[in-house]
């Protein structure tokens, strides 16, 4: 692939931080943003920061959310940031690079609770229940793609993850796998007790490694107006996680307790592995065993 110029909105993230370095080293030229470079709530901020560049790619990964019961508590908020953000991205690729290709990525908050979670039913229903506006927001930003691209021929690629993990995260991020690692390697290293997860822990989830997301991004640049799923395929249960990363810390999964009171969200979040079924996926095993290394460095040096 000839070198391009690429537009990263989102690009001091967790996954915008990796999938810069990616493109970075394979040659392309990447303008990437942030919230201290472009305030992408306002209107212009894309035209007048990129104004003499013409884009080959832009990815969009700017969005307002976070795990830990951000969704529930700040419906109108997460509603108004990211439905502006997304409209000024749009209005950027029309206005000012109508030949890009705009890669961005939904949610699997956007399936429904009860369909198989195939890419032609990712509009079918309602989101996935406590996350309806992040789900809807999500599926604006698709129906937005498809407009621009009926009534003018401009190229998306549309990708929607399962819950990425892998080093170099945030450690205050609350995604479930992130907690699972802080709070069991907390345990195991300074003492804490107890360590008590929410649910019973048969819910099931899907994780996908950061550098596997980042392959399949990077690939589906050649992709034309597709929806992609970027998952595994393969889901496991909370327990069935806590139990491997029990392995991987030495500690002793007996002494977890379960909080059935508390939200858990959907009892199934499977995506299913429909276009990349020949891609090798970092096993979950040797993901996990890197991303509790990486806490483990980060979190108390050794």
């Amino acid at each position: 692939m000839n070198k391009k110029h690429i537009l990263l909105t989102g690009s001091s993230g967790f996954l915008g931080r990796h999938l810069a370095k990616k493109l970075i080293d394979l040659g392309h030229h990447v303008h990437g943003t942030n919230s201290n470079s472009t305030n992408l709530l306002e209107e212009n901020s894309l035209q007048r920061n990129f104004k003499d560049i013409k884009f080959d790619y832009i990815f969009h990964l700017a969005v307002k959310t976070a795990a830990g019961g951000y969704c529930q508590r700040h419906p109108g908020e997460q509603f108004l940031i990211n439905q502006t953000i997304n409209t000024n991205v749009l209005n950027f690729w029309f206005k000012s690079n109508k030949n890009a290709k705009l890669i961005t990525f939904g949610s699997s908050c956007g399936y429904n609770d009860a369909v198989k979670k195939t890419e032609s039913n990712y509009m079918v229903g309602l989101p996935e229940t406590g996350y309806e506006v992040y789900g809807m927001v999500k599926r604006m930003l698709l129906t937005g793609l498809r407009s621009l691209s009926d009534e003018f021929g401009m190229k998306y690629v549309y990708l929607i993850p399962s819950t990425i993990y892998g080093p170099n995260y945030d450690l205050s991020d609350k995604h479930f796998i992130f907690e699972l690692i802080r709070k069991i390697s907390d345990a195991k290293y300074l003492n804490v007790e107890p360590v008590t997860l929410w649910g019973t822990g048969k819910q099931r989830r899907d994780i996908i490694y950061v550098d596997d997301c980042v392959d399949i991004t990077i690939g589906s640049m050649d992709k034309e107006n597709e929806i992609i799923n970027l998952a595994t395929g393969k889901d496991y249960s909370i327990k069935d996680y806590a139990k491997e990363i029990c392995k991987i810390t030495d500690y002793d999964f007996a002494k977890i307790t379960f909080d059935v009171k508390q939200f858990v969200g959907a009892k199934s979040k499977k995506i299913e592995n429909t276009k990349n079924k020949e891609y090798r996926f970092t096993t979950v095993t040797d993901g996990l065993k890197k991303t509790v290394d990486y806490y483990k460095n980060h979190r108390y040096g050794n």
